[in-house]
């Protein structure tokens, strides 16, 4: 790659800008492919081996942008139409090299847009009552376990994945099988906190002192690995949301003043969450 395309946000920028400003297209939307085709390279550079290493355009597949898109879905909680919106931007972009011979492949021809449901999977709390038993269960991995036990206490994955949450949970009130859990969970950490010279309790397996915790597209991984094995959406945002309905449910008489403050929620996020219980 020359030097040219070096200093770009994304490869062959001007020349896709010119492309969009030919067929009239608003500053606005021209900006908006600009800041989705930006935000799509940095994300192949920080979390795409392949690309990184070798960061020719070719070297992009279907498989890479489809990581992208559910990386959005899962960490971003996007709305409405911004999925389907981000995506056509990718489309445009990789047609415009395509049909400019600037690429021999076409990464994005067989992926689809998704309707409103899909992107705004039914919130669901069951996970809660199988807590016990997904604990015990040793096919998924003590990160995915360990997610849904803190998440099952109210704490976002932000919470969980920050520096010092470790002192945070010596605080929890655990049964005896999550006591049990986080036994077996701190044996598997052992070596890791020795690594990392650290104490948290997410933390990378190859070694970054400076930089120790894991990352959430990295928890991402072991999610993903570990959705086939259970019969519920492992994204941290629905199981936050999980957890303030099934508290919601189980605090009816309580008032809106004590819920926002127990759950850390505004007023309209308290009336939206109550308007998905009615």
């Amino acid at each position: 790659m020359d030097k040219e395309m070096i200093d770009l946000a994304y490869p062959y920028q001007k020349n896709f800008q010119h492309f969009l400003a030919t067929k009239e297209l608003a500053t606005v939307t021209i900006t908006e492919y600009s800041r989705t085709l930006t935000d799509f390279f940095q994300y192949l550079h920080r979390f795409n081996w392949a690309f990184s290493s070798d960061p020719r355009l070719d070297n992009i597949l279907e498989n890479d942008v489809r990581d992208y898109l559910t990386m959005l879905l899962e960490q971003r909680d996007l709305k409405n139409d911004t999925y389907n919106k981000i995506l056509s931007h990718l489309n445009g972009y990789f047609k415009f090299l395509f049909t400019h011979e600037l690429i021999t492949h076409y990464p994005t021809v067989a992926l689809k847009g998704m309707s409103k449901v899909s992107l705004q999977p039914a919130i669901d709390f069951t996970w809660l009552n199988q807590l016990p038993s997904l604990l015990q269960n040793q096919q998924l991995s003590f990160y995915t376990r360990a997610l849904l036990l803190f998440s099952a206490y109210g704490f976002t994955s932000q919470e969980i994945l920050a520096p010092g949450f470790g002192e945070l949970t010596a605080r929890l009130k655990l049964t005896a099988g999550q006591r049990k859990f986080m036994q077996a969970f701190q044996k598997f950490l052992q070596p890791l906190q020795l690594l990392q010279a650290s104490r948290d309790l997410f933390l990378k397996t190859r070694m970054d002192r400076q930089h120790p915790q894991l990352s959430a597209p990295a928890l991402h991984k072991y999610l993903k690995k570990d959705t086939p094995l259970v019969d519920f959406t492992l994204t941290p945002q629905k199981l936050h949301q999980g957890y303030i309905l099934h508290y919601l449910l189980a605090h009816r008489t309580s008032s809106a003043a004590e819920l926002q403050q127990y759950l850390r929620l505004d007023p309209a996020s308290l009336d939206y969450y109550r308007s998905l219980l009615s």
